[in-house]
């Protein structure tokens, strides 16, 4: 069997979220009898580490951000990065973010190659996606909500949405060990909600914490756990400090353990006023924990309401706090809850189905670019 080779593009050559994450897992489950993978970062970093721990190659190219014009740059990443294509035998493109899309749209368009842009955010970047949308033979959306992005465009055969795939077999429940309540300086048995995410403005962390305070009137042993990195962590850890949760919230920053940390706690809470998809919402589910979400984006997508979890209204702590204390209170509810999300995640987001219809694309983008090899 031929090999058709792909090539990735990437907007870092760091991990930094979900969809460098979501990548990965593609890739991991990709089938190397088929496809022989290619991944183009713009530096070296963990992200192109675990990508040659995959075996799969990289190709370091230059592409700079496009705020500040680099006329010299952008040519030359551009040329580059067509070589690439005509050197490797590419077939598609397959470019994991806009900054990364621009460079490939114009190589693809010297190369004469399919692009697929793969859009994982709700915000619109203006201008910009008309023109990714015009060279973009594809563009994948991972959840409904993120499709909307594109409600002016004509053609909506062009939009296809594949929700992010989660790679199961990593993400299940397992008892809690000590190691977890030490390292967090919890006492055994300690009770803990948590949250997971960059801390970042739409992740709206201080919804989290103001529903803690409201929480702990309540239940004045549960602790709060908060992972992840961000401009916001100043910010948050005064505003804890400043509502006097002092050491009942701690900030674990990053961590690469999330299925230790999502089956050391009892409940998963998520407070975003924007989500593109939630994939960390899927990992909790995976792990059998009830989730407490904002109703915002492809949120609404993942979580059903009253069975896998409770969704609240964004930018409300009170009604999040109610919702916590409803599945603190109710063990089994919680539970049963836990439960459903491991079956939905299973049904929905699990990485074969992702890859599957990633596949199903490829041959659909293939026949359009090269008729008559089909």
């Amino acid at each position: 069997m031929v090999k058709i080779n792909i090539a990735y593009l990437s907007n870092t050559g760091s991990i930094l979220g979900g969809g460098e994450r979501s990548l990965l897992d593609m890739l991991s489950g990709l089938d190397k009898e088929k496809y022989r993978p290619l991944v183009i970062c713009p530096e070296e970093g963990n992200l192109t580490q675990a990508v040659r721990n995959l075996k799969v190659e990289v190709d370091i190219v230059g592409m700079k951000s496009l705020r500040i014009p680099h006329p010299f740059n952008f040519i030359s990443s551009v040329r580059g990065l067509a070589g690439i294509f005509k050197e490797r035998d590419i077939s598609i493109v397959h470019a994991n973010g806009s900054r990364c899309a621009v460079y490939g749209a114009v190589a693809c368009k010297l190369a004469k190659l399919p692009l697929i842009w793969h859009v994982r955010i709700m915000e619109s970047d203006g201008l910009l996606d008309r023109f990714l949308a015009a060279f973009s033979s594809r563009i994948v959306v991972n959840s409904n909500a993120v499709k909307e992005r594109f409600h002016w465009l004509g053609d909506r055969n062009k939009l296809e949405v594949i929700y992010n795939g989660i790679d199961l077999a990593r993400f299940r429940s397992s008892s809690k060990d000590g190691k977890f309540e030490k390292e967090f300086g919890f006492v055994p048995g300690t009770r803990v909600v948590a949250t997971v995410g960059r801390l970042d403005w739409y992740k709206a962390h201080q919804y989290f914490i103001h529903a803690a305070v409201i929480v702990k009137t309540k239940f004045p042993d549960i602790r709060f756990l908060i992972v992840g990195e961000g401009e916001q962590k100043t910010h948050l850890k005064n505003l804890a400090d400043e509502l006097g949760l002092g050491g009942d919230v701690v900030f674990a920053g990053q961590r690469t353990d999330i299925q230790k940390i999502l089956n050391g706690i009892e409940l998963f809470v998520l407070s975003s006023v924007s989500e593109g998809f939630g994939r960390v919402i899927v990992e909790a589910m995976a792990c059998g924990k009830p989730v407490v979400a904002a109703r915002a984006g492809g949120i609404v997508e993942i979580v059903e309401d009253g069975i896998t979890g409770i969704l609240v209204p964004p930018r409300d702590p009170e009604t999040m706090a109610r919702a916590i204390t409803e599945l603190l209170e109710d063990r089994e509810k919680a539970r049963k809850m836990g439960v459903a999300g491991r079956r939905r995640a299973e049904r929905l987001f699990g990485i074969e189905k992702n890859i599957e219809k990633t596949g199903e694309l490829y041959e659909k983008v293939l026949k359009e670019a090269f008729p008559k090899a089909s």
